[in-house]
């Protein structure tokens, strides 16, 4: 049986990086940049004013106190995105508002909180300026002709808005991976059906493994194709499965164990390759991967947390691998443990948890709950507590390796 360190370098050698595509630029979130950005304009693009106050020349202000303010008379108003009409000229100066350019001749920002109402048409400054003082030069963020932006760059909030600033309304990024969903399992209703009149014997439950799943690989930056449901039937299985052909990935829940209903597997070696199958982890142990009609196939167990956080330790690496990241293993922090943790030595364990920064550092309290059926233990968890496999248990107090931020992949 595959070690998890063994299953993911497997992964991560089948999958591919998608191509490049040209998208509008609020498409892009949490997307990778397959191009180099070079500023075609200086930020700013011309000098303006840091602070809402009056453009001046700074020897004008020398020595001004309250008690021995130097008045200058103003000769225009600059609201941010007006061109400068005047020239300041020694003894003069221009109300100015905060992101105005620096009117001709001045050299210095007085803030409005530094002066009071002079004489009509005047202003009176209470502390002395210095050359420079509240501008913000052109390129002073960055110049024409620089490097912004290089390819393999995860485009977050900041990124996107460099890009905008730089005029941009489209980028070239990898293409998002298209995704298919197979929910497996003759027992599973959709929501919205009451149960005691469907047509199914009694056993009948909700399923909720589809808006896992889905919501699962579009908060990693995927895009859902479709999500099918097949009963146990290996007819249905392996039809379905052909419907999701032409996904660049395609996912499955249930009907990879050993039960005499599980045709996932089946439908697996006959349309396609079993790379591996189970893994030594736990929750998670009968977890299958390989390809369907040329395209990848996770095949996750049916239980909600074991399919989970398989997704985490196998199909995030993928995705990652195919959005172009760098990074594509869970990213993982050391944090003190709040509570203690039971383990039977033998497979890798990972555990719900929600993790929080101290000032000390990183703190972790794992869910008492250990179920792989049990959906509350994820309701808030952010982070996996992971308890190695000969461990005989981890103690409160120590300091314990946590895959954390588990389901924020779009950040840097």
């Amino acid at each position: 049986m595959l070690t998890v360190d063994e299953a993911q370098r497997i992964v991560l050698q089948s999958v591919p990086q998608l191509p490049a595509e040209r998208v509008p630029l609020l498409d892009a979130l949490g997307c990778t940049l397959s191009e180099q950005v070079v500023a075609d304009l200086d930020l700013p693009p011309f000098d303006n004013s840091a602070m809402d106050g009056y453009a001046v020349v700074a020897a004008d202000t020398s020595g001004a106190t309250p008690e021995n303010p130097r008045a200058l008379k103003v000769v225009e108003d600059l609201p941010a995105g007006a061109a400068p009409a005047r020239r300041v000229k020694p003894g003069t100066a221009a109300r100015i508002m905060t992101g105005a350019p620096i009117p001709p001749g001045a050299d210095a920002v007085v803030m409005v909180e530094r002066t009071r109402p002079g004489g009509p048409g005047s202003v009176a400054v209470l502390e002395p300026a210095a050359a420079g003082d509240n501008i913000r030069p052109a390129g002073e963020d960055i110049r024409r002709g620089e490097p912004a932006l290089s390819p393999g760059e995860v485009l977050g909030p900041g990124e996107m808005a460099l890009l905008a600033a730089l005029g941009r309304t489209s980028v070239a990024v990898t293409r998002r991976p298209r995704a298919s969903v197979l929910i497996t399992g003759s027992e599973l209703v959709a929501p919205g059906q009451p149960l005691e009149h469907c047509s199914l014997p009694a056993g009948a439950i909700y399923d909720s493994n589809a808006t896992l799943m889905a919501a699962r690989l579009m908060s990693a930056g995927a895009r859902v194709d479709r999500c099918l449901h097949a009963a146990d039937d290996e007819r249905a299985v392996e039809e379905a499965l052909r419907d999701c052909a032409d996904s660049d990935i395609i996912l499955t829940t249930g009907g990879v164990s050993v039960g005499q209903y599980d045709f996932v597997k089946v439908a697996l070696q006959r349309l396609g390759e079993i790379k591996f199958w189970r893994v030594l982890m736990k929750p998670g142990k009968p977890v299958a991967f390989g390809t369907v009609l040329g395209r990848p196939l996770f095949g996750l167990p049916g239980n909600p947390v074991s399919a989970l956080v398989t997704f985490e330790l196998l199909v995030a690496p993928a995705l990652r691998k195919m959005m172009g990241r760098k990074d594509c293993l869970p990213p993982t922090v050391h944090a003190v443990l709040l509570s203690d943790i039971d383990h039977k030595p033998g497979r890798r364990e990972y555990r719900q948890a929600v993790t929080r920064a101290t000032d000390d550092g990183y703190v972790v309290q794992a869910s008492e709950k250990r179920g792989s059926a049990m959906l509350t233990s994820t309701v808030g968890a952010n982070s996996l507590v992971v308890v190695p496999e000969p461990s005989p248990g981890l103690r409160a107090g120590e300091k314990v390796t946590v895959i954390y931020p588990a389901y924020l992949d779009w950040l840097p």
